[in-house]
């Protein structure tokens, strides 16, 4: 019975994981997205050394640069990162058989098993969905930083030095995960401490091809406060928030209730959950703190000195976290499955039906701008390019890009928009998309008024915000 009990189970996680991954599966990129599958479109040469804007390792992009050589639809080139939640799925599901061998929970005279258990857990939760979904590294970082944490847990240093060199190759918030193995390693398997340096060592070894195209990148994002002002502050929260608001969303999802009276109940009400998850963990209690809470805290320290504290950035922390809620309702079965099936529940249910909670409508609005595009038209972005959306969904679509340097200056503006003063246009669409960062005293909308257009409508597409129409007046 045993025998047969694994694939069934295994099965059903999987096949549950599958299903809800693949509802809304054909949002529009944002602008991220766009960006990841523009660059992926690259040779692997230039996606090796041309990126030196772009703060990101190349692994991702040249698994995406494959993946676009069949296909260039959402839904297609979005089953890449959807086959790695997939994996991470599994592979939770292998580690928690490791980690509560047989353990079984009760509920209605039925038996659980905890493996079970975990594996649905990862299936269900929200936060693992939505980057399950996401055209970009995260899923593959979740999946590889699990992967990682397995094989330190079994004693597999020579892969292990090898999954750690691939993480690197991913996302550089990947240190604060090896940072985590280092700390449980040298506080409670210390013995092993100079077997895991030397693989180590390894994995830095194969690590450096790529340190000339860090330093290039490095530099690019030291100068990113004097290209763009404020940017740095979209990218990060506040390190009085980042804690709580670090758990919020891994355990209940990328979800925001408009009303503060229903919205900060409920962040209480999850963060509770989790607290008493935490205080009610015994089993390898050691191993799945430092997994969970050293990179989250490594993540914090680090904020202070370059702002990159989003909890998306340390999502490999959440299997571990999953272990933990899965020992809770070992512990209290009826209570704690309740509780946080609910958060799940609605957690996925907010974000398969609200729109504003999905991703930015840039495939609707460009749809929009060219249905409206004739020769007595323009469109004009507060930026010193069109933005990549309009390269991957619309690459030949004209855009004028109205705002050289941040934020936008008067001259500059007047100068770009100077082909309004022919008289040949008479119909405007002006992008406020980053607008407040790039053009916070409206200067684009004032050269536009002086031309003498007026504001006649103003059209809204989730995410990618305000487009106001200008007409001028005969």
């Amino acid at each position: 019975m045993a025998k047969k009990s694994f694939p069934v189970g295994l099965t059903v996680v999987l096949g549950l994981g599958l299903l809800l991954r693949l509802v809304n599966l054909g949002q529009s990129f944002w602008l991220d997205e766009a960006s990841q599958a523009q660059m992926s479109s690259w040779s692997a040469a230039m996606i090796w050394a041309d990126r030196a804007g772009d703060f990101h390792p190349p692994l991702f992009y040249l698994l995406a640069h494959i993946w676009l050589q069949f296909g260039r639809s959402e839904i297609w080139l979005r089953t890449l990162p959807l086959l790695f939640g997939l994996a991470d799925i599994y592979l939770l599901y292998r580690l928690a058989g490791k980690i509560f061998n047989s353990r079984e929970l009760t509920l209605f005279n039925r038996r659980i098993s905890l493996q079970f258990l975990s594996g649905l857990f990862l299936a269900l939760n929200p936060f693992h969905i939505y980057y399950s979904q996401e055209f970009r590294s995260y899923s593959l970082l979740s999946f590889l930083g699990a992967l990682s944490m397995y094989l330190l847990y079994t004693g597999s240093f020579l892969w292990l030095s090898v999954v750690n060199a691939l993480l690197l190759y991913t996302h550089y918030s990947s240190v604060f995960i090896i940072l985590a193995q280092l700390t449980w390693i040298f506080f409670y398997r210390r013995p092993q401490i100079f077997s895991l340096l030397r693989h180590f060592l390894l994995s830095l070894i194969l690590y450096l091809p790529w340190l000339p195209q860090l330093s290039a990148q490095l530099q690019s994002g030291i100068n990113i406060d004097a290209y763009l002002p404020g940017w740095r502050s979209l990218l990060s929260v506040s390190t009085v928030k980042i804690l709580p608001l670090t758990f919020f969303k891994l355990t209940a999802g990328r979800i925001s209730f408009l009303s503060g009276w229903i919205y900060f109940p409920y962040i209480a009400f999850v963060l509770a959950c989790v607290f008493a998850a935490f205080r009610l963990a015994k089993t390898e209690k050691e191993f799945l703190f430092n997994w969970i809470l050293v990179p989250v805290f490594a993540m914090i320290v680090f904020s202070f000195v370059f702002p990159q504290n989003q909890p998306f950035r340390v999502i490999y922390v959440l299997p571990g976290l999953v272990l933990i809620f899965v020992q809770a309702c070992a512990r209290f079965p009826k209570l704690f499955l309740t509780l946080f099936l609910y958060i799940f529940l609605v957690g996925n249910f907010s974000y398969f039906t609200r729109p504003r909670l999905q991703r930015e409508q840039w495939r609707q609005a460009i749809g929009f701008l060219t249905a409206s595009r004739s020769e007595s038209s323009a469109t004009v972005v507060k930026f010193s390019d069109k933005f990549s959306p309009f390269y991957w969904y619309a690459p030949e679509f004209p855009v004028v890009a109205a705002a050289a340097h941040f934020p936008a200056r008067p001259d500059e503006t007047a100068a770009a928009l100077s082909f309004l003063t022919s008289g040949k246009i008479n119909q405007v669409y002006v992008l406020d998309y980053l607008g407040d960062l790039t053009d916070p005293h409206r200067e684009v909308d004032q050269v536009i008024l002086d031309l003498g257009f007026t504001r006649s409508r103003t059209f809204n597409f989730e995410g990618v915000g305000f487009i106001h129409q200008y007409l001028r007046q005969l």
